[in-house]
């Protein structure tokens, strides 16, 4: 594609790196109307339209129930294709499926993308309520224990150089609302070794969490038990173990020996 004039619409970039943006922006959000998705993009109303009728019928974006906009097919199959061939969920399954059945709660495996966890394995245990994070979900690294997990394994320097960085959202009151918070979180971790989020990201939800670590040592992933906080941080002392072990387990499998 060339840079002509016509390949720019309003807001600048080509139609592709707009329809990128746009797409972008719709995973982030799960669903978004036409409007959001102008302000966010800088992009006229027109423009917007002109970019969703063309990712409509291409099928990469569809219409969602009750309103708004979702990823579409199409998208969601180049997704899926792309974690086909990613190593961990290829390895990370069987363990998930294990740690879901032993506690009896919703099982995720997220990775970072910038200063999220995005979740791309999910598996509900017997007893397990449902729970509003999906795959393809953002989270805040900062209030989650995925996210928490995570930075707990990076390297001092690295993790010296991230924490100021971050964007704090509050989702809850219990949220930690700046880097000083967050690195007594961190601190706890280190020593306990795994991560907690104690009613941080939503009223009533607990969520125990640890790392998963490639050959090198370094972190690529988390794996965490969530649910209702009544029985999730009240079992902590069991669930914690199991939920280490699986994290264990799977970074065994990536070659952390």
């Amino acid at each position: 594609m060339t840079g002509t004039s016509g390949d720019r619409p309003a807001g600048g970039g080509t139609i592709l790196e707009k329809g990128l943006a746009m797409l972008e922006a719709v995973a982030r959000a799960g669903t978004a109307t036409p409007a959001l998705l102008a302000g966010e993009l800088g992009l006229s109303r027109s423009a917007t339209y002109r970019l969703v009728d063309r990712l409509r019928t291409a099928g990469f974006l569809e219409d969602a129930p009750g309103g708004g906009l979702r990823l579409g097919l199409r998208a969601v199959a180049i997704g899926a294709s792309a974690l086909r061939g990613s190593d961990i969920v290829r390895l990370a399954p069987e363990h998930l499926h294990q740690l879901a059945d032993l506690v009896g709660e919703t099982v995720n495996l997220a990775v970072p993308d910038g200063d999220e966890m995005v979740y791309i394995l999910q598996q509900e245990g017997p007893g397990a309520l449902k729970v509003t994070a999906r795959l393809g979900t953002r989270r805040p690294m900062t209030c989650t224990a995925l996210g928490k997990a995570y930075l707990a394994a990076l390297t001092d320097d690295v993790l010296a150089e991230r924490l100021p960085a971050l964007r704090y959202a509050r989702l809850t009151d219990r949220s930690p609302a700046d880097a000083a918070t967050l690195r007594e979180h961190i601190s706890l971790v280190r020593e306990q070794g795994y991560a907690v989020d104690d009613r941080e990201v939503e009223p009533g939800v607990g969520c125990l969490a640890a790392a998963v670590c490639d050959v090198h040592g370094a972190p690529v992933a988390a794996v965490s038990v969530a649910g209702p906080a009544d029985r999730v941080l009240a079992n902590e002392p069991a669930i914690a173990p199991l939920v280490m072990k699986a994290a264990r387990e799977i970074s065994k499998r990536l070659g952390n020996l």
